[in-house]
């Protein structure tokens, strides 16, 4: 059988943690199976030595910089040998399609789209960097973070750009997907725009793990959604259930990598022993396990949240905002509460109902198998891109 010959371009992700690490293994083991992928990874040669690198072998470490202003930094820039080293691969290889994941492969796939135009150009979109900016300056307009407004901005030019590539773009939120075709490129769109859910990981069984008097809010911390979720936690959410958890004896972990030093200094201004920062550690899965239930209480966000998708992996319940389930097609199978007092009073039932969490949980997971299995995702996913690229091939002159 004929496999197709393909580049897949991405940011280190071997060994790396992380919801979009997690989608990046997904996508390059469902094209490994189907087609015939080589690997070219955008990033800086390691200091030490890094396990990222001892396995996937790429063909080539393409360090990107910043680009020149107005573009957003986000879309980084390459040099010309890097350009001309990635048309070179393209060419030797004989390769029919580039699946790039994220949009800061942009700048690569533009250039080598107009020396090459008969190769397939498929684009993992993800989230809608845009809208993640203009979330993050709706929750706070301030002058000090006048950033993320400069953001909004020069990131929508950008994707009013991107957009009128003849690509294929994947989404994974539908209300992204429909943002971009009503409103951010209405009119000058060229490209076909599909749906590519995130999946459930595959996990280990970790059923029989004793559990934790604890309540599990998890993430990278230094990002701005869940920067903002935190202080949302803190300052809204917690003091409605402060009773609750000193009469249950139960803690709220916050665990994830690079807390900001003002998390600590927050909860030493409020004198709370309720919350406790844990910072990174070695297994999610394991501290999901562990966990009573996840509550995410997020306002600002983009993409779907694959921390849902790894808590339904381990039946765990999750009370989370409608923007945190947006996308997801999980039903009442989630607890979404749209006020502080709608989140606070989903909570308190789960801590005075256990077996309720439980059962919820479990529900979770079944919704959750039958539609993002990595399986299920994966054959729509090569399904697409075959027939984006057999409609290429058909098209070319």
């Amino acid at each position: 059988m004929n496999r197709l010959p393909m580049l897949y371009l991405d940011v280190p992700f071997e060994n790396e943690s992380g919801g979009d690490k997690n989608r990046s293994r997904f996508l390059w083991q469902a094209l490994r199976e189907t087609c015939s992928p080589d690997l070219i990874l955008m990033g800086h040669p390691p200091t030490t030595d890094h396990p990222a690198w001892t396995r996937f072998e790429p063909l080539a470490l393409l360090p990107p910089y910043c680009p020149p202003f107005p573009r957003s930094a986000s879309i980084p820039s390459f040099r010309p040998q890097d350009h001309h080293q990635f048309q070179q691969f393209l060419r030797e290889k004989q390769h029919q399609a580039v699946f790039a994941r994220f949009c800061s492969g942009w700048e690569l796939c533009h250039r080598a789209a107009g020396q090459m135009p008969h190769l397939a150009m498929v684009m993992d979109v993800d989230m809608l960097s845009s809208r993640l900016a203009a979330l993050s300056w709706a929750s706070q307009p301030s002058f000090r973070r006048r950033w993320f407004l400069f953001e909004k901005w020069k990131l929508r030019n950008f994707e009013r750009q991107l957009f009128r590539e003849p690509w294929l773009f994947f989404f994974t939120n539908p209300a992204e997907l429909a943002e971009v075709r009503d409103h951010i490129a209405p009119h000058s769109a060229r490209g076909e725009f599909a749906l590519l859910p995130n999946t459930m990981p595959r996990s280990r069984d970790l059923e029989n793990i004793p559990r934790k008097p604890a309540i599990l809010f998890f993430g990278s911390m230094d990002s701005a959604a869940n920067i903002d979720g935190f202080a949302f936690l803190v300052d809204h959410v917690f003091p409605l259930l402060e009773e609750d958890l000193k009469n249950g004896a139960l803690e709220i972990h916050i665990v994830g990598k690079k807390p900001p030093a003002h998390f600590h200094q927050r909860l030493a201004q409020i004198g709370t022993d309720r919350v406790k920062i844990k910072g990174g550690v070695d297994s999610i899965e394991r501290a999901i396990a562990e966990s009573l239930f996840v509550l995410l209480p997020l306002r600002i966000a983009s993409g779907t949240r694959t921390r849902i998708l790894e808590a339904a992996a381990q039946r765990r319940a999750v009370v989370t905002t409608p923007i945190g389930a947006e996308g997801l097609d999980l039903g009442d199978s989630l607890l979404i509460g749209n006020t502080v007092e709608a989140l606070a009073a989903h909570v308190r039932r789960l801590i005075a109902h256990r077996d309720e969490a439980d059962a919820l949980g479990l529900r979770l997971h079944q919704r959750a198998v039958s539609l993002y299995s990595p399986d299920k995702v994966a054959a729509g996913l090569v399904r697409r891109v075959e027939d984006f690229v057999k409609r290429k091939k058909g098209n070319a002159p």
